[in-house]
């Protein structure tokens, strides 16, 4: 808990940063001086300083490969240098918890743990079922609407960013959320995240079961009151819930990695910040509690989302 600390004094402590959602996914891969690397949709393995895995190595391209978010799967994806797989040259391969990845003779790469997009994009329009988006699309409508892969003039077209997914506005890229819908040509479409391969936790009928979550600090009890049943969260993700429980209004996610690491480096807590909430978000919906519990807007604010007969118990 933060000693003599008010939610004022978080906020004047914001600075505006992404935070990024596991719902696109994330590799951590291990280098050979057995370092491991959290990489997540965008990020480039190269030897420039900026690549967000920086092998400092002659035989590695400036920016060799991306990890990229394609639909159900992450895949590394070859830009400047190729790179073999069972040695298979290839130029994109699905990463898979056990491979290696050679780069370059001599310099390798072992993928120790995958955690692949557990919320996807859906589109709907009239006459349309829902459709799964993997990348760039663009939307026409009129009579028929139709929803293409690529990026076509004169469209609205619909992309990802990372961490979420934005779509053309005449005044400006607007943000995609869950349930948003806008008007195209005349036809309506509408989107809405699905949970990967599972019915969306914490639904009962159509309507989202009433939680009630009871803020211990070091631990949290997430009762499902619909299910009768209670998910236990314990360590530095229960502290994260239970300083947003004391808050009770959103706040910066540096702001709260100081609190729960200490005054490391900022690099070093948006690494640990987000393995953690990748963690957490796991072990919500094995729970089946809603992942979005423990929200980021995108802007780098984070807070719990509580419906109208949830409960909040401060118990810190």
């Amino acid at each position: 808990m933060v000693a003599g600390h008010s939610a004022r004094s978080y906020l004047g402590a914001m600075h505006p940063q992404s935070a990024r959602d596991d719902g696109a996914g994330m590799v951590v891969l291990k280098t050979v001086d057995g370092t491991e690397h959290t990489l997540f949709h965008g990020d480039i393995i190269g030897r420039l300083w900026s690549a967000a895995l920086h092998l400092n190595d002659g035989r590695v391209s400036e920016a060799h490969a991306m990890v990229s978010n394609r639909g159900r799967e992450l895949k590394l994806l070859s830009l400047r240098g190729k790179f073999r797989v069972d040695g298979e040259v290839l130029r994109d391969v699905v990463l898979a918890e056990g491979q290696t990845i050679e780069l370059a003779p001599g310099v390798a790469i072992e993928v120790v743990e995958v955690l692949p997009p557990t919320e996807l994009l859906a589109l709907r329009a009239p006459g349309l079922g829902a459709r799964i988006i993997a990348g760039v699309v663009s939307l026409t409508g009129g009579d028929q609407p139709a929803i293409q892969p690529g990026w076509r003039p004169g469209t609205c077209q619909v992309w990802p960013t990372g961490d979420g997914w934005m779509r053309a506005h005449p005044e400006g890229p607007v943000l995609v959320t869950d349930g948003a819908t806008w008007e195209v040509e005349g036809a309506r479409f509408s989107a809405s995240f699905v949970e990967h391969g599972a019915v969306r936790p914490t639904e009962d009928g159509g309507q989202r079961a009433r939680l009630r979550v009871v803020a211990h600090y070091d631990t949290v009890h997430v009762h499902n009151l619909s299910q009768g049943t209670v998910l236990v969260v314990s360590g530095r993700p229960a502290r994260l819930i239970s300083e947003l429980v004391i808050i009770g209004q959103p706040v910066d996610w540096h702001t709260l990695a100081l609190e729960l690491w200490g005054g490391a480096d900022r690099d070093v807590l948006r690494r640990r910040w987000d393995m953690m909430l990748s963690r957490l978000r796991r072990k919500l919906r094995t729970g089946g509690i809603r992942s979005d519990l423990v929200f980021a807007d995108g802007t780098g604010l984070v807070q719990l989302v509580l419906g109208a007969q949830d409960e909040v118990v401060d118990e810190t």
